[in-house]
This record gives structure tokens, C-alpha cells and sequence, in this order.
């Protein structure tokens, strides 16, 4: 079989990788992954359930030769709350995927493996993270190269994502919670000043690089290793989003320089990225133009194609 697996394609990314799929007539070359949800996976592509958290559950896996890893845990507070729920979501669930896969893999990681660090960070920096959610996805990344020396893998591509939005994402997240305050008329608290960075990205863009990188990486020859950070190239605050937001709908908000426990003092160096972009022939995307159409969403429930 020559199909891709998409792994976790009910997801938030997930979601946004179906869409690509059938706006490019790519869907007889993927097949999307659900655990509990099939209904989340579009009627016209193909799907496979996979429960990772049951051992042997993934033998299903064995007959594809590449995968785009996008499954895991995206909640920061999870982690804290629960470490152990946070390890088996990332780290256990994808042991239970190696178990099983052998080929070339596309993985979504996380910058959260920066907390810690401050300013622009490279993807060669030597560091332990600082906080839950950050080791469960540097420990994942760290097992993915592990399954490469032994063999198990034959290239692995790393993207390390600050931040995406899109369809499908969290209710509780910046976005939908700012549209939330338009449509009912309540206040969005941002803590420690919105001076957390964000350099967010749409996650249709995202999903389009991942699968440019998928088609590259089946036209490399021998062993592959890379790690690329996938942010905004210019730094973007917490408050920089919530201020634009708000000059294209009013909505109530209020900052307070306290509260934040994890403030976001890094962001990634894009260089790497970018170069790749453009043997693409891919640009990066107008961040403030789908800011304004995806919030305008939100709020009307009309989409902007």
C-alpha cells in the first residue's frame, strides 16, 4: 500500500489535514485515523480506528509506509493536572504506535519543549524543558530518534508548532474565546500583561506543510533526520492578537500584569522553515488577514472559503 496515515485525523490538525486533502482531490493517497469519533472524519476519505492507549490495538499500522503523526494531548493544563494522563496521551500512546509502525514518519511536536529558554531559539539548542507538557513532547520526540538508530524508522521529520488556529480548535482557547465575548457580551481576562509570545499560525497552513514535507520525504533516498520550528516568523503577543481582534469586532477584555504561570518568552527560529518554503514555492501566509476571516467565522458562523 502507497497510502499515508494520518494519525489522530479527528483532531484539531487532523481536521485541518482532511480539509486539504479533499480541496487538493488527494483523498484516494491518505487514510485518516479516529479513535472514538468517526463521524469527525469526512464521508469521502478513507478511515481506520486506532485506540494507541490499548497494546496491539495499532496492528492495522503495519501496511503503511509513511505517517503523519498529529495525535496527542494539546491541553498545558492536563499536564499539570494530571502528568501521568498527559504521558499516556503522548509518550504511551505513541510507544504503542512504534510497536507496530516501521517506515518514514512526519511528527508534530511542540516549542513547549522551550519553556525554560528566552528569545529566538534554533532547533539544535540543548535543553530540558521546564514544564510538564514540554517533556511529555520532548520525551516523545527523543523515543521518535531512538526508533531511528534502532532501524524502526527509516526518516523522521520533527516539526516543532508554537501555536495554530482554525476550525475545530478548543472553546476554551484565545480565539473562540474572544468570539465568545462578542456573542455574548461577556469579558476576556488576559493574564501576565498578554506578553506571552504567540506567533500563531492557521492551522490550514500547518497542515499544508506538513504535507509538502510527507511528499518530500518519500522522494529522499537512504536515512533522514530533520527538526524545522513552525511559527509566525515576526514575534506576535497575547495582546497583539487581542487588540487586532478587537479593532475588528468590540468585544470587553481586561489585562492583568499577574496570574500567568507559564509565561511564553521564546520563539523559534524559522530559517530552516522558510528555506524549505521555498523549494515549495509556498509563502507565509497574511497571519492578520486569517486572524480577521477565522474570528469574522466565529462570530457569524459564515466561512470565508
Amino acid at each position: 500500500m502507497d497510502k499515508v496515515l494520518i494519525v489522530g485525523g479527528s483532531g484539531f490538525i487532523g481536521t485541518a489535514v482532511q480539509q486539504h486533502v479533499l480541496d487538493e482531490g488527494l483523498e484516494d493517497k491518505f487514510t485518516f485515523s479516529f479513535n472514538e469519533n468517526p463521524e469527525k472524519i469526512d464521508a469521502r476519505l478513507g478511515k481506520v480506528r486506532l485506540d494507541l492507549l490499548k497494546t496491539g490495538a495499532g496492528k492495522k499500522i503495519r501496511q503503511y509506509p509513511i505517517a503523519v503523526y498529529v495525535a496527542g494531548n494539546m491541553d498545558h493544563g492536563l499536564a499539570e493536572r494530571s502528568p501521568s494522563q498527559d504521558l499516556d496521551l503522548n509518550v504511551r500512546a505513541f510507544l504503542n504506535f512504534m510497536k507496530e509502525f516501521r517506515g518514514s514518519l512526519v511528527l508534530l511536536s511542540s516549542q513547549a519543549t522551550y519553556y525554560g529558554l528566552e528569545g529566538e531559539i534554533p532547533e539544535t539548542v540543548d535543553h530540558v524543558a521546564t514544564v510538564p507538557y514540554g517533556l511529555s513532547k520532548q520525551m516523545t520526540e527523543e523515543y521518535a530518534k531512538y526508533f531511528m538508530k534502532k532501524g524502526a524508522l527509516q526518516k523522521l521529520w520533527i516539526f516543532k508548532l508554537m501555536y495554530a488556529f482554525g476550525r475545530g480548535e478548543k472553546e476554551r482557547r484565545l480565539i473562540p474565546r474572544c468570539a465568545n465575548a462578542v456573542r455574548s457580551n461577556q469579558r476576556v481576562r488576559i493574564f501576565g500583561g498578554g506578553k506571552s509570545f504567540l506567533n500563531p499560525l492557521s492551522s490550514a497552513f500547518i497542515a499544508q506543510v506538513l504535507l509538502r514535507a510527507t511528499a518530500q520525504v518519500k522522494t529522499i533516498e537512504g536515512k533522514f533526520l530533520e527538526v524545522t520550528n513552525i511559527n509566525y516568523p515576526e514575534k506576535v503577543s497575547v495582546k497583539d492578537v487581542v487588540t487586532f481582534l478587537n479593532s475588528v469586532k468590540h468585544f470587553d477584555y481586561e489585562i492583568s500584569e499577574s496570574g500567568e504561570e507559564w509565561p511564553v518568552k521564546f520563539w523559534g527560529n524559522t530559517g530552516n522553515l522558510l528555506s524549505h518554503m521555498r523549494e515549495w514555492n509556498m509563502k507565509t501566509p497574511n497571519l492578520w488577514d486569517n486572524l480577521k476571516d477565522y474570528f469574522t467565522e466565529l462570530i457569524t458562523g459564515k466561512t470565508h472559503g
